[in-house]
């Protein structure tokens, strides 16, 4: 036990305080109802044979209803979409680790952007609620780490696990499928000539060509696009929600005080740019377009921005760690500074807790005085998960 501990201390570390996380989450929030979980649960009860509303475009992602419904049968709809997510977070912090640990070569860094995810306001705010994004995020993630294990073993079994993982997000989230984004970039980095590039790309796109095709065939059946949805939903949300100061709001409350480190990190990585290992700048210029792709969504909101966690973190965290990495006053400056950032995304969430914060700001005509004193006079219906 003592070798396994210390072979393995930093994972053992990493779920210890993962679990940690989620029942300080528990305790403050629960795993309660979001808006659109009405849908996902419902979904799960018709997959059970049960007289169930039908959603069309829940339909499509069936990974959680077919699980909640074949597979933990003997529990509640609720209950397996909860235990689904319970166990896709602690995969999602296992992968960010790997993977980040293997781009820079560093498992410090590694650690701390997997503890900045379990942490984040969008996972806090969103993610550990009852909806299916965390399954999105998660094969996401492993789309990004199999294709990065492929890349440095060209071992294709790593290729084809990553093909599978988009499969699968296909099937679960929007976002489960954008890790896809990921890995073109990275097979066409690669320099082993047209020919073999295309076989490569080949093999990848198989099961989610596969995928793609049955679910539309699906589609077909029901009378229902997922392409006809998303401009139906463009045309309906983005006039009024696809503005810069939603996007700017979003971002800041996601991230909040990890930008600062994260543009501490991104000037440190252009300063020391001759002595960075060039694998991680060919990691951020992979994954740039993944973590942009929530712009095809016509809402901001932070659970969509999320994806570009694996950009903005890794950087934040290499911007921690050479504070930390500056004598003993570093590492104690640096190891405050981690604690600081992942407390900050609670008080952020207790402060505003499920207030419709730009609602307030329209209906204020973006005066900030009549903004806060809206939410001040309101803040305890504001508590109240709505």
């Amino acid at each position: 036990m003592m070798n396994f501990l210390k072979k393995h201390g930093l994972l053992v570390s990493l779920l210890a305080l993962g679990a940690v996380n989620l029942l300080v989450f528990y305790y403050l929030f629960g795993f309660h109802p979001n808006n659109d979980t009405d849908g996902f649960i419902y979904t799960i009860d018709f997959f059970r044979g049960q007289d169930a509303v039908f959603f069309p475009n829940r339909y499509l992602v069936p990974f959680y209803p077919v699980v909640g419904a074949k597979l933990l049968f003997f529990i509640s709809s609720v209950q397996s979409l909860i235990v689904m997510n319970i166990i896709f977070y602690f995969g999602l912090l296992l992968l960010t680790y790997g993977l980040i640990a293997r781009v820079f070569k560093n498992k410090w860094i590694g650690f701390v952007t997997a503890l900045l995810v379990a942490t984040n306001y969008a996972m806090i705010r969103y993610g550990l609620t009852q909806v299916q994004d965390m399954g999105g995020y998660f094969w996401s993630v492993l789309t990004m780490y199999a294709i990065w294990r492929w890349r440095e073993e060209k071992h294709h079994g790593w290729l084809y696990l990553s093909s599978i993982a988009v499969a699968f997000g296909v099937l679960t989230k929007e976002s489960g499928g954008m890790g896809a984004l990921f890995a073109g970039v990275i097979i066409l980095w690669g320099k082993e000539g047209w020919k073999k590039t295309i076989k490569y790309l080949v093999m990848f796109a198989f099961f989610p060509f596969i995928t793609v095709v049955v679910n539309f065939l699906r589609g077909y059946d029901v009378g229902f696009s997922s392409f006809t949805y998303l401009v139906d939903t463009w045309k309906a949300w983005g006039p009024e929600n696809y503005v810069f100061l939603r996007w700017l709001g979003v971002n800041v409350s996601t991230y909040n005080a990890v930008w600062i480190a994260a543009a501490a990190g991104l000037i440190l990585l252009f300063k020391y740019r001759r002595a960075v290992d060039q694998n991680i700048f060919i990691y951020f210029v992979a994954v740039l377009p993944t973590s942009l792709s929530y712009f095809a969504w016509p809402i901001f909101i932070s659970r969509t921005v999320f994806i570009s966690a694996w950009l903005v973190l890794p950087l934040a965290s290499y911007g921690l760690f050479k504070l930390y990495e500056r004598g003993k006053l570093g590492k104690y400056l640096g190891v405050a500074a981690v604690v600081c950032l992942l407390v900050a995304p609670y008080a952020l969430q207790n402060t505003l807790r499920y207030a419709h914060v730009f609602t307030i700001i329209e209906e204020c005509h973006k005066n900030p005085v009549c903004a806060w004193n809206y939410f001040w006079q309101n803040r305890d219906s504001f508590s109240k998960i709505k």
